[in-house]
């Protein structure tokens, strides 16, 4: 249905959600630089965060893995295509339920909806999926980890109602972003990679394919044990987050001998490059990251100035790694033109937006931790970086959509 007749459709809907949530992210700085009287902070946040991850996350992932691995009797599945298009439907509300209600029964009647059509998504992608390559591998274990972490969002409304926003309340939230991020979106994104580079007939060592797969593979679950360490657990939980935060870099380690192997077979522009090399630069400061927050000093530290350094973890992770990479495949795909003049000033404003934000936030926690004086007008300053980014994507947004007005089939 929806997949079938119009592809850049549902790439635009992503992409149009990205805006929208990137909005909500500028008001709520905005409102820390000049606060507005009774803003609705926590709401706004939920729907800047959840209308991110799954309106332009989840929707442009599943929508290029369809197109990628679905054939057209496939994509056409009533049961597939109507339970997607809910699950947008789904989204799209969450961008007014949210801001006006909170975490309240219209949100939570959606986040259920929204995540039972995801399970028949989820189970229909597992059962059309065939074949042995490593972008399929890639693929299939992303999804199984979307099912993962799909189990605390049933769970978190029990702890609710039962224990309040008690650590486990913390935890299990975590336990969600960690199978989402760790699991869903890298083990989908770097499966999409490995996906145009077959399509490109690229030549990779299969030996290297398999040892990126398997470390980062054994790493993810023990991994979730540095998500909780700031709740008071015992040494025997650092010692099983190190080693899953190793294996992490060792999986890393075969992640750049791959990208030496392909870089001189790569017949890409230069933004694509670009987009490349930011994301693979983000993806090895998480893994460093996460070394770090094995050590109980820096646990003590990142709990203390969450504001600044969990906050910069989680934009590195959502922009610099997340996006850019999904730039990158709408790039080489083909579902989205970066090359005109007003495309490639908006990514380079985008990036440039972002490093200034993780500068901004990362020093102000570093400041803070060495005891030195703190940023001046670091609001003001957070907010004015924060429009960079913004800027750069309405740039970017404006000439897909005068792309589609001017010759609406170019890109599907």
């Amino acid at each position: 249905m929806l997949f079938h007749k119009n592809k850049t459709i549902l790439y635009t809907i992503a992409f149009t959600l990205f805006i929208l949530a990137s909005l909500y992210g500028l008001l709520i700085r905005w409102n820390f630089a000049f606060p507005i009287m009774s803003f609705p902070y926590k709401n706004v946040l939920q729907s800047h965060s959840h209308v991110a991850f799954l309106g332009w996350g989840y929707i442009f992932v599943i929508t290029l893995i369809s197109e990628c691995y679905l054939t057209k009797i496939q994509q056409k599945s009533k049961l597939y295509s109507y339970s997607f298009v809910i699950a947008l439907l789904a989204v799209c509300l969450m961008l007014v339920s949210f801001p006006l209600g909170g975490y309240k029964v219209f949100s939570i009647v959606l986040l259920s909806v929204f995540g039972l059509s995801s399970y028949i998504v989820s189970f229909k992608l597992l059962r059309f999926l065939k074949g042995n390559t490593f972008s399929l591998k890639f693929i299939k274990y992303g999804i199984y980890y979307y099912l993962l972490s799909s189990l605390a969002t049933w769970f978190l409304a029990f702890v609710l109602i039962t224990q309040g926003k008690s650590s486990l309340y913390y935890n299990t939230v975590y336990f969600y972003l960690h199978f989402l991020y760790n699991g869903f979106f890298v083990f989908a994104l770097f499966g999409l990679l490995f996906k145009l580079f077959e399509n490109k007939q690229i030549l990779i060592s299969t030996k290297l394919q398999q040892n990126f797969f398997s470390y980062l593979n054994i790493a993810c679950i023990p991994a979730y044990v540095l998500s909780v360490l700031w709740s008071g657990v015992s040494m025997h939980f650092y010692i099983v987050g190190f080693i899953a935060a190793i294996l992490q870099f060792i999986s890393l380690f075969f992640l750049i001998k791959i990208v030496k192997q392909v870089w001189q077979q790569l017949k890409w522009n230069a933004i694509s490059k670009l987009l490349f090399k930011v994301l693979l630069l983000a993806y090895t400061l998480k893994i460093i990251m996460q070394i770090c927050s094995s050590i109980p000093y820096f646990v003590e530290k990142a709990l203390a100035l969450k504001p600044f350094l969990i906050i910069g973890y989680l934009h590195l992770f959502t922009l610099g790694f997340m996006s850019a990479f999904i730039f990158l495949l709408l790039n080489e795909f083909g579902k989205i033109e970066l090359q005109s003049k007003m495309s490639t000033m908006g990514v380079y404003l985008f990036l440039l937006g972002v490093l200034f934000t993780e500068v901004l936030l990362f020093g102000q926690g570093l400041l803070m931790i060495l005891g030195i004086a703190s940023i001046e007008n670091y609001n003001l300053y957070v907010l004015i970086v924060s429009m960079i980014v913004v800027l750069g994507l309405s740039f970017i947004y404006a000439n897909q959509l005068k792309q589609l007005i001017k010759k609406p089939n170019i890109l599907s």
